[in-house]
């Protein structure tokens, strides 16, 4: 069973490999000199794997962009947000290679975009030219590298793509100019109950263990006993050579006892499946401070095409080993080295507050605690020792709106149980939740809390499945008591005293939303109109610093004479500046700026020039 699993895992790698290898693809950028990466492909990001690698540019711009083989450029987007200024180009077997963040384009491409941008009166486009219209060689100039669209820094972020657009490795294809012999860095594990009888030296719940190095392989200091169906996961990266960014590991292997329980392979990423990182790493473990820990079990709901071998978590009886092996693209690898005993080991968890695993609540108490259902109901601890008693409730058996512990009422928010797969609308006073039959990785265990802040003047409404994974939009409909301005009201998504404009529809006294994160929300009025500060306005150029503190700019469109003039925008660093169709012909007439907000607040300024 294990030689099967892991030639079957050698041989889905090696398909993959030839198609790509049928080209001999250059580096894109300062070619026969050693690179450095500051992201790898299938690195784990917030919400998606990454698809390309981020290529270090020290910090400049302008620096030349090669086609990385003979080609022509099938597609060209131009954009505030995302890849910023972007070139696509098809290549003979089919693949595509993708060069973003891009400060400019070659001058041919440059002066079609800006003529089709002029046609479709807007600095956001998607261009298709048409095949061969822009053809290149291998290591012709195809544009300069920037730092546009949603990039944090100046890089080149470079992709291949099969013929289906999914992203592949880049760096199965060996660059000389990417040096890695190190071998990936395994810094923890982590062992989660999956069933309520599930213990880890002694205890329900998740913890996590640091790894030290032997000259072998990656160990724990601590003992470790497991019982029951249990998840592991680690937190790992891999360094490369000169640079101290922790990029991605490519392929991990898990085996118990010499079996092959779980093999994952990041060699393709199909756009559509990329939400599934939200289950692929512990997501509630990293939204209460962890690190994004690799799961090496499958959790509901994950629907990712990386895996070869998967469990669903491991019934752990009298084994005897771990073993995880890493692996980068390079070939370097490590190897975690577990071995478990048999001997009682007893780690008494922190568990300040309550917390839920799955589908259970964990709770300590120092005296009988109950919960209350319709009435309070009295449960037994599974863990007692001199000062606490610990306790499990499992949820599919109601969901409790308050714990009694330590002698007092812990209300718990829990409002209802939502199923997962399944088209629902749960209604509430205060509000309407419309799931999509796939909104939900898994069941959702909805907590609630209607507040007033009497000192801000705010009713707030607070979903507190913040850790809670979505993997599709939620529609929320709040109805609020406090009467708004509905030309000037939205909802806004509440972090401490930061607001985030989510925006809204009304309809009556109500107002619907659609949403990713169960959070905090509040209505809010913005009447104040955007910022326009000139920089810069003369005959052959003119630049603004355009802004809005609450709304946000939603557009912006700049006239002479009543004619289109091209703003290029930077919402960075909030800058719009001008492009002229013809630089020869100077700037004339009566000028217009109106820049508008997501509450629909204008700023017009006007000059003659």
């Amino acid at each position: 069973m294990r030689l099967l699993s892991i030639l079957l895992f050698v041989l889905g790698i090696s398909l993959n490999a030839q198609d790509v290898n049928s080209i001999d693809y250059q580096f894109p950028i300062n070619p026969g000199q050693q690179n450095y990466l500051a992201g790898t492909v299938g690195e784990i990001r917030s919400s998606h794997f990454h698809t390309g690698i981020d290529v270090k540019t020290g910090g400049r711009t302008g620096l030349p962009v090669f086609a990385v083989a003979g080609g022509h450029i099938s597609r060209i987007k131009v954009s505030g947000s995302g890849y910023g200024y972007a070139l696509y180009m098809k290549h003979p077997n089919g693949t595509f290679s993708v060069y973003a963040h891009l400060e400019a384009f070659d001058p041919r491409i440059a002066d079609w975009a800006l003529k089709e941008q002029y046609h479709k009166e807007s600095f956001e486009v998607d261009l298709f030219p048409e095949a061969n219209q822009f053809a290149f060689k291998k290591g012709d100039i195809i544009g300069y590298s920037g730092n546009t669209g949603s990039s944090s820094g100046p890089h080149l972020h470079f992709e291949i793509r099969d013929a289906n657009h999914q992203p592949l490795d880049v760096l199965q294809l060996d660059f000389k100019e990417i040096r890695d012999n190190i071998a990936p860095v395994v810094k923890k594990v982590a062992f989660v109950t999956l069933e309520e009888s599930a213990r880890i030296n002694g205890f329900f719940g998740r913890y996590e263990f640091d790894l030290i190095k032997s000259t072998r392989w990656y160990q724990t200091k601590e003992l470790i006993n497991l019982k029951g169906k249990i998840g592991v996961e680690i937190y790992s990266y891999d360094p490369m050579d000169g640079i101290p960014n922790k990029n991605g590991i490519t392929k991990t292997v898990f085996q118990v006892d010499g079996d092959t329980l779980f093999t994952e392979f990041k060699e393709a990423f199909p756009f559509g499946k990329q939400r599934n990182v939200l289950v692929h790493y512990n997501y509630s473990a990293h939204k209460k401070g962890s690190r994004r820990f690799n799961k090496l079990y499958l959790s509901d709901g994950n629907e990712h095409t990386i895996y070869g071998t998967t469990n669903r978590g491991i019934y752990f009886d009298d084994q005897n080993e771990l073993l995880i092996e890493t692996e980068d693209s390079y070939q370097n690898s490590s190897t975690t080295r577990i071995l478990l005993t048999d001997e009682e080991v007893t780690n008494i968890p922190r568990l300040r507050v309550p917390e839920k695993i799955g589908n259970y609540l964990h709770f300590k108490s120092n005296q009988q605690a109950s919960v209350m259902l319709s009435e309070w109901k009295g449960i037994e601890p599974y863990y007692t020792d001199e000062k606490w008693q610990y306790y499990l409730w499992d949820l599919r058996e109601g969901t409790p709106s308050s714990l009694f512990i330590n002698g007092e009422t812990f209300d718990t928010f829990l409002v209802g149980q939502i199923p997962s797969n399944q088209e629902i609308s749960y209604v509430q006073e205060e509000f309407t939740l419309d799931m999509k039959r796939r909104s939900l990785f898994d069941t959702l265990y909805l907590a609630f809390e209607k507040e007033y802040d009497t000192l801000k003047n705010l009713e707030l409404f607070h979903f507190k499945n913040a850790t809670q994974p979505i993997r599709s939009t939620i529609d929320i409909t709040l109805n609020p008591v406090k009467s708004s301005n509905k030309e000037k009201a939205a909802v806004y998504s509440v972090f401490g005293k930061r607001f985030n404009y989510m925006g809204g529809e009304w309809n009556g006294e109500k107002i619907k939303f659609s949403t990713r994160d169960l959070v905090s929300y509040t209505i809010l009025e913005d009447s104040v109109p955007p910022s326009v500060e000139v920089k810069m306005v003369n005959s052959d150029y003119l630049k603004f610093r355009i802004a809005d503190k609450m709304s946000g700019i939603k557009s912006f469109k700049a006239t002479i004479n009543g004619e289109f003039v091209l703003m290029h925008y930077e919402p960075k660093r909030n800058f719009i500046w001008s492009q002229k169709l013809n630089k020869n012909i100077p700037f004339k007439g009566k000028f217009i700026l109106e820049v508008i907000d997501n509450s629909n607040n204008g700023t017009i300024y006007s000059k003659t020039l």
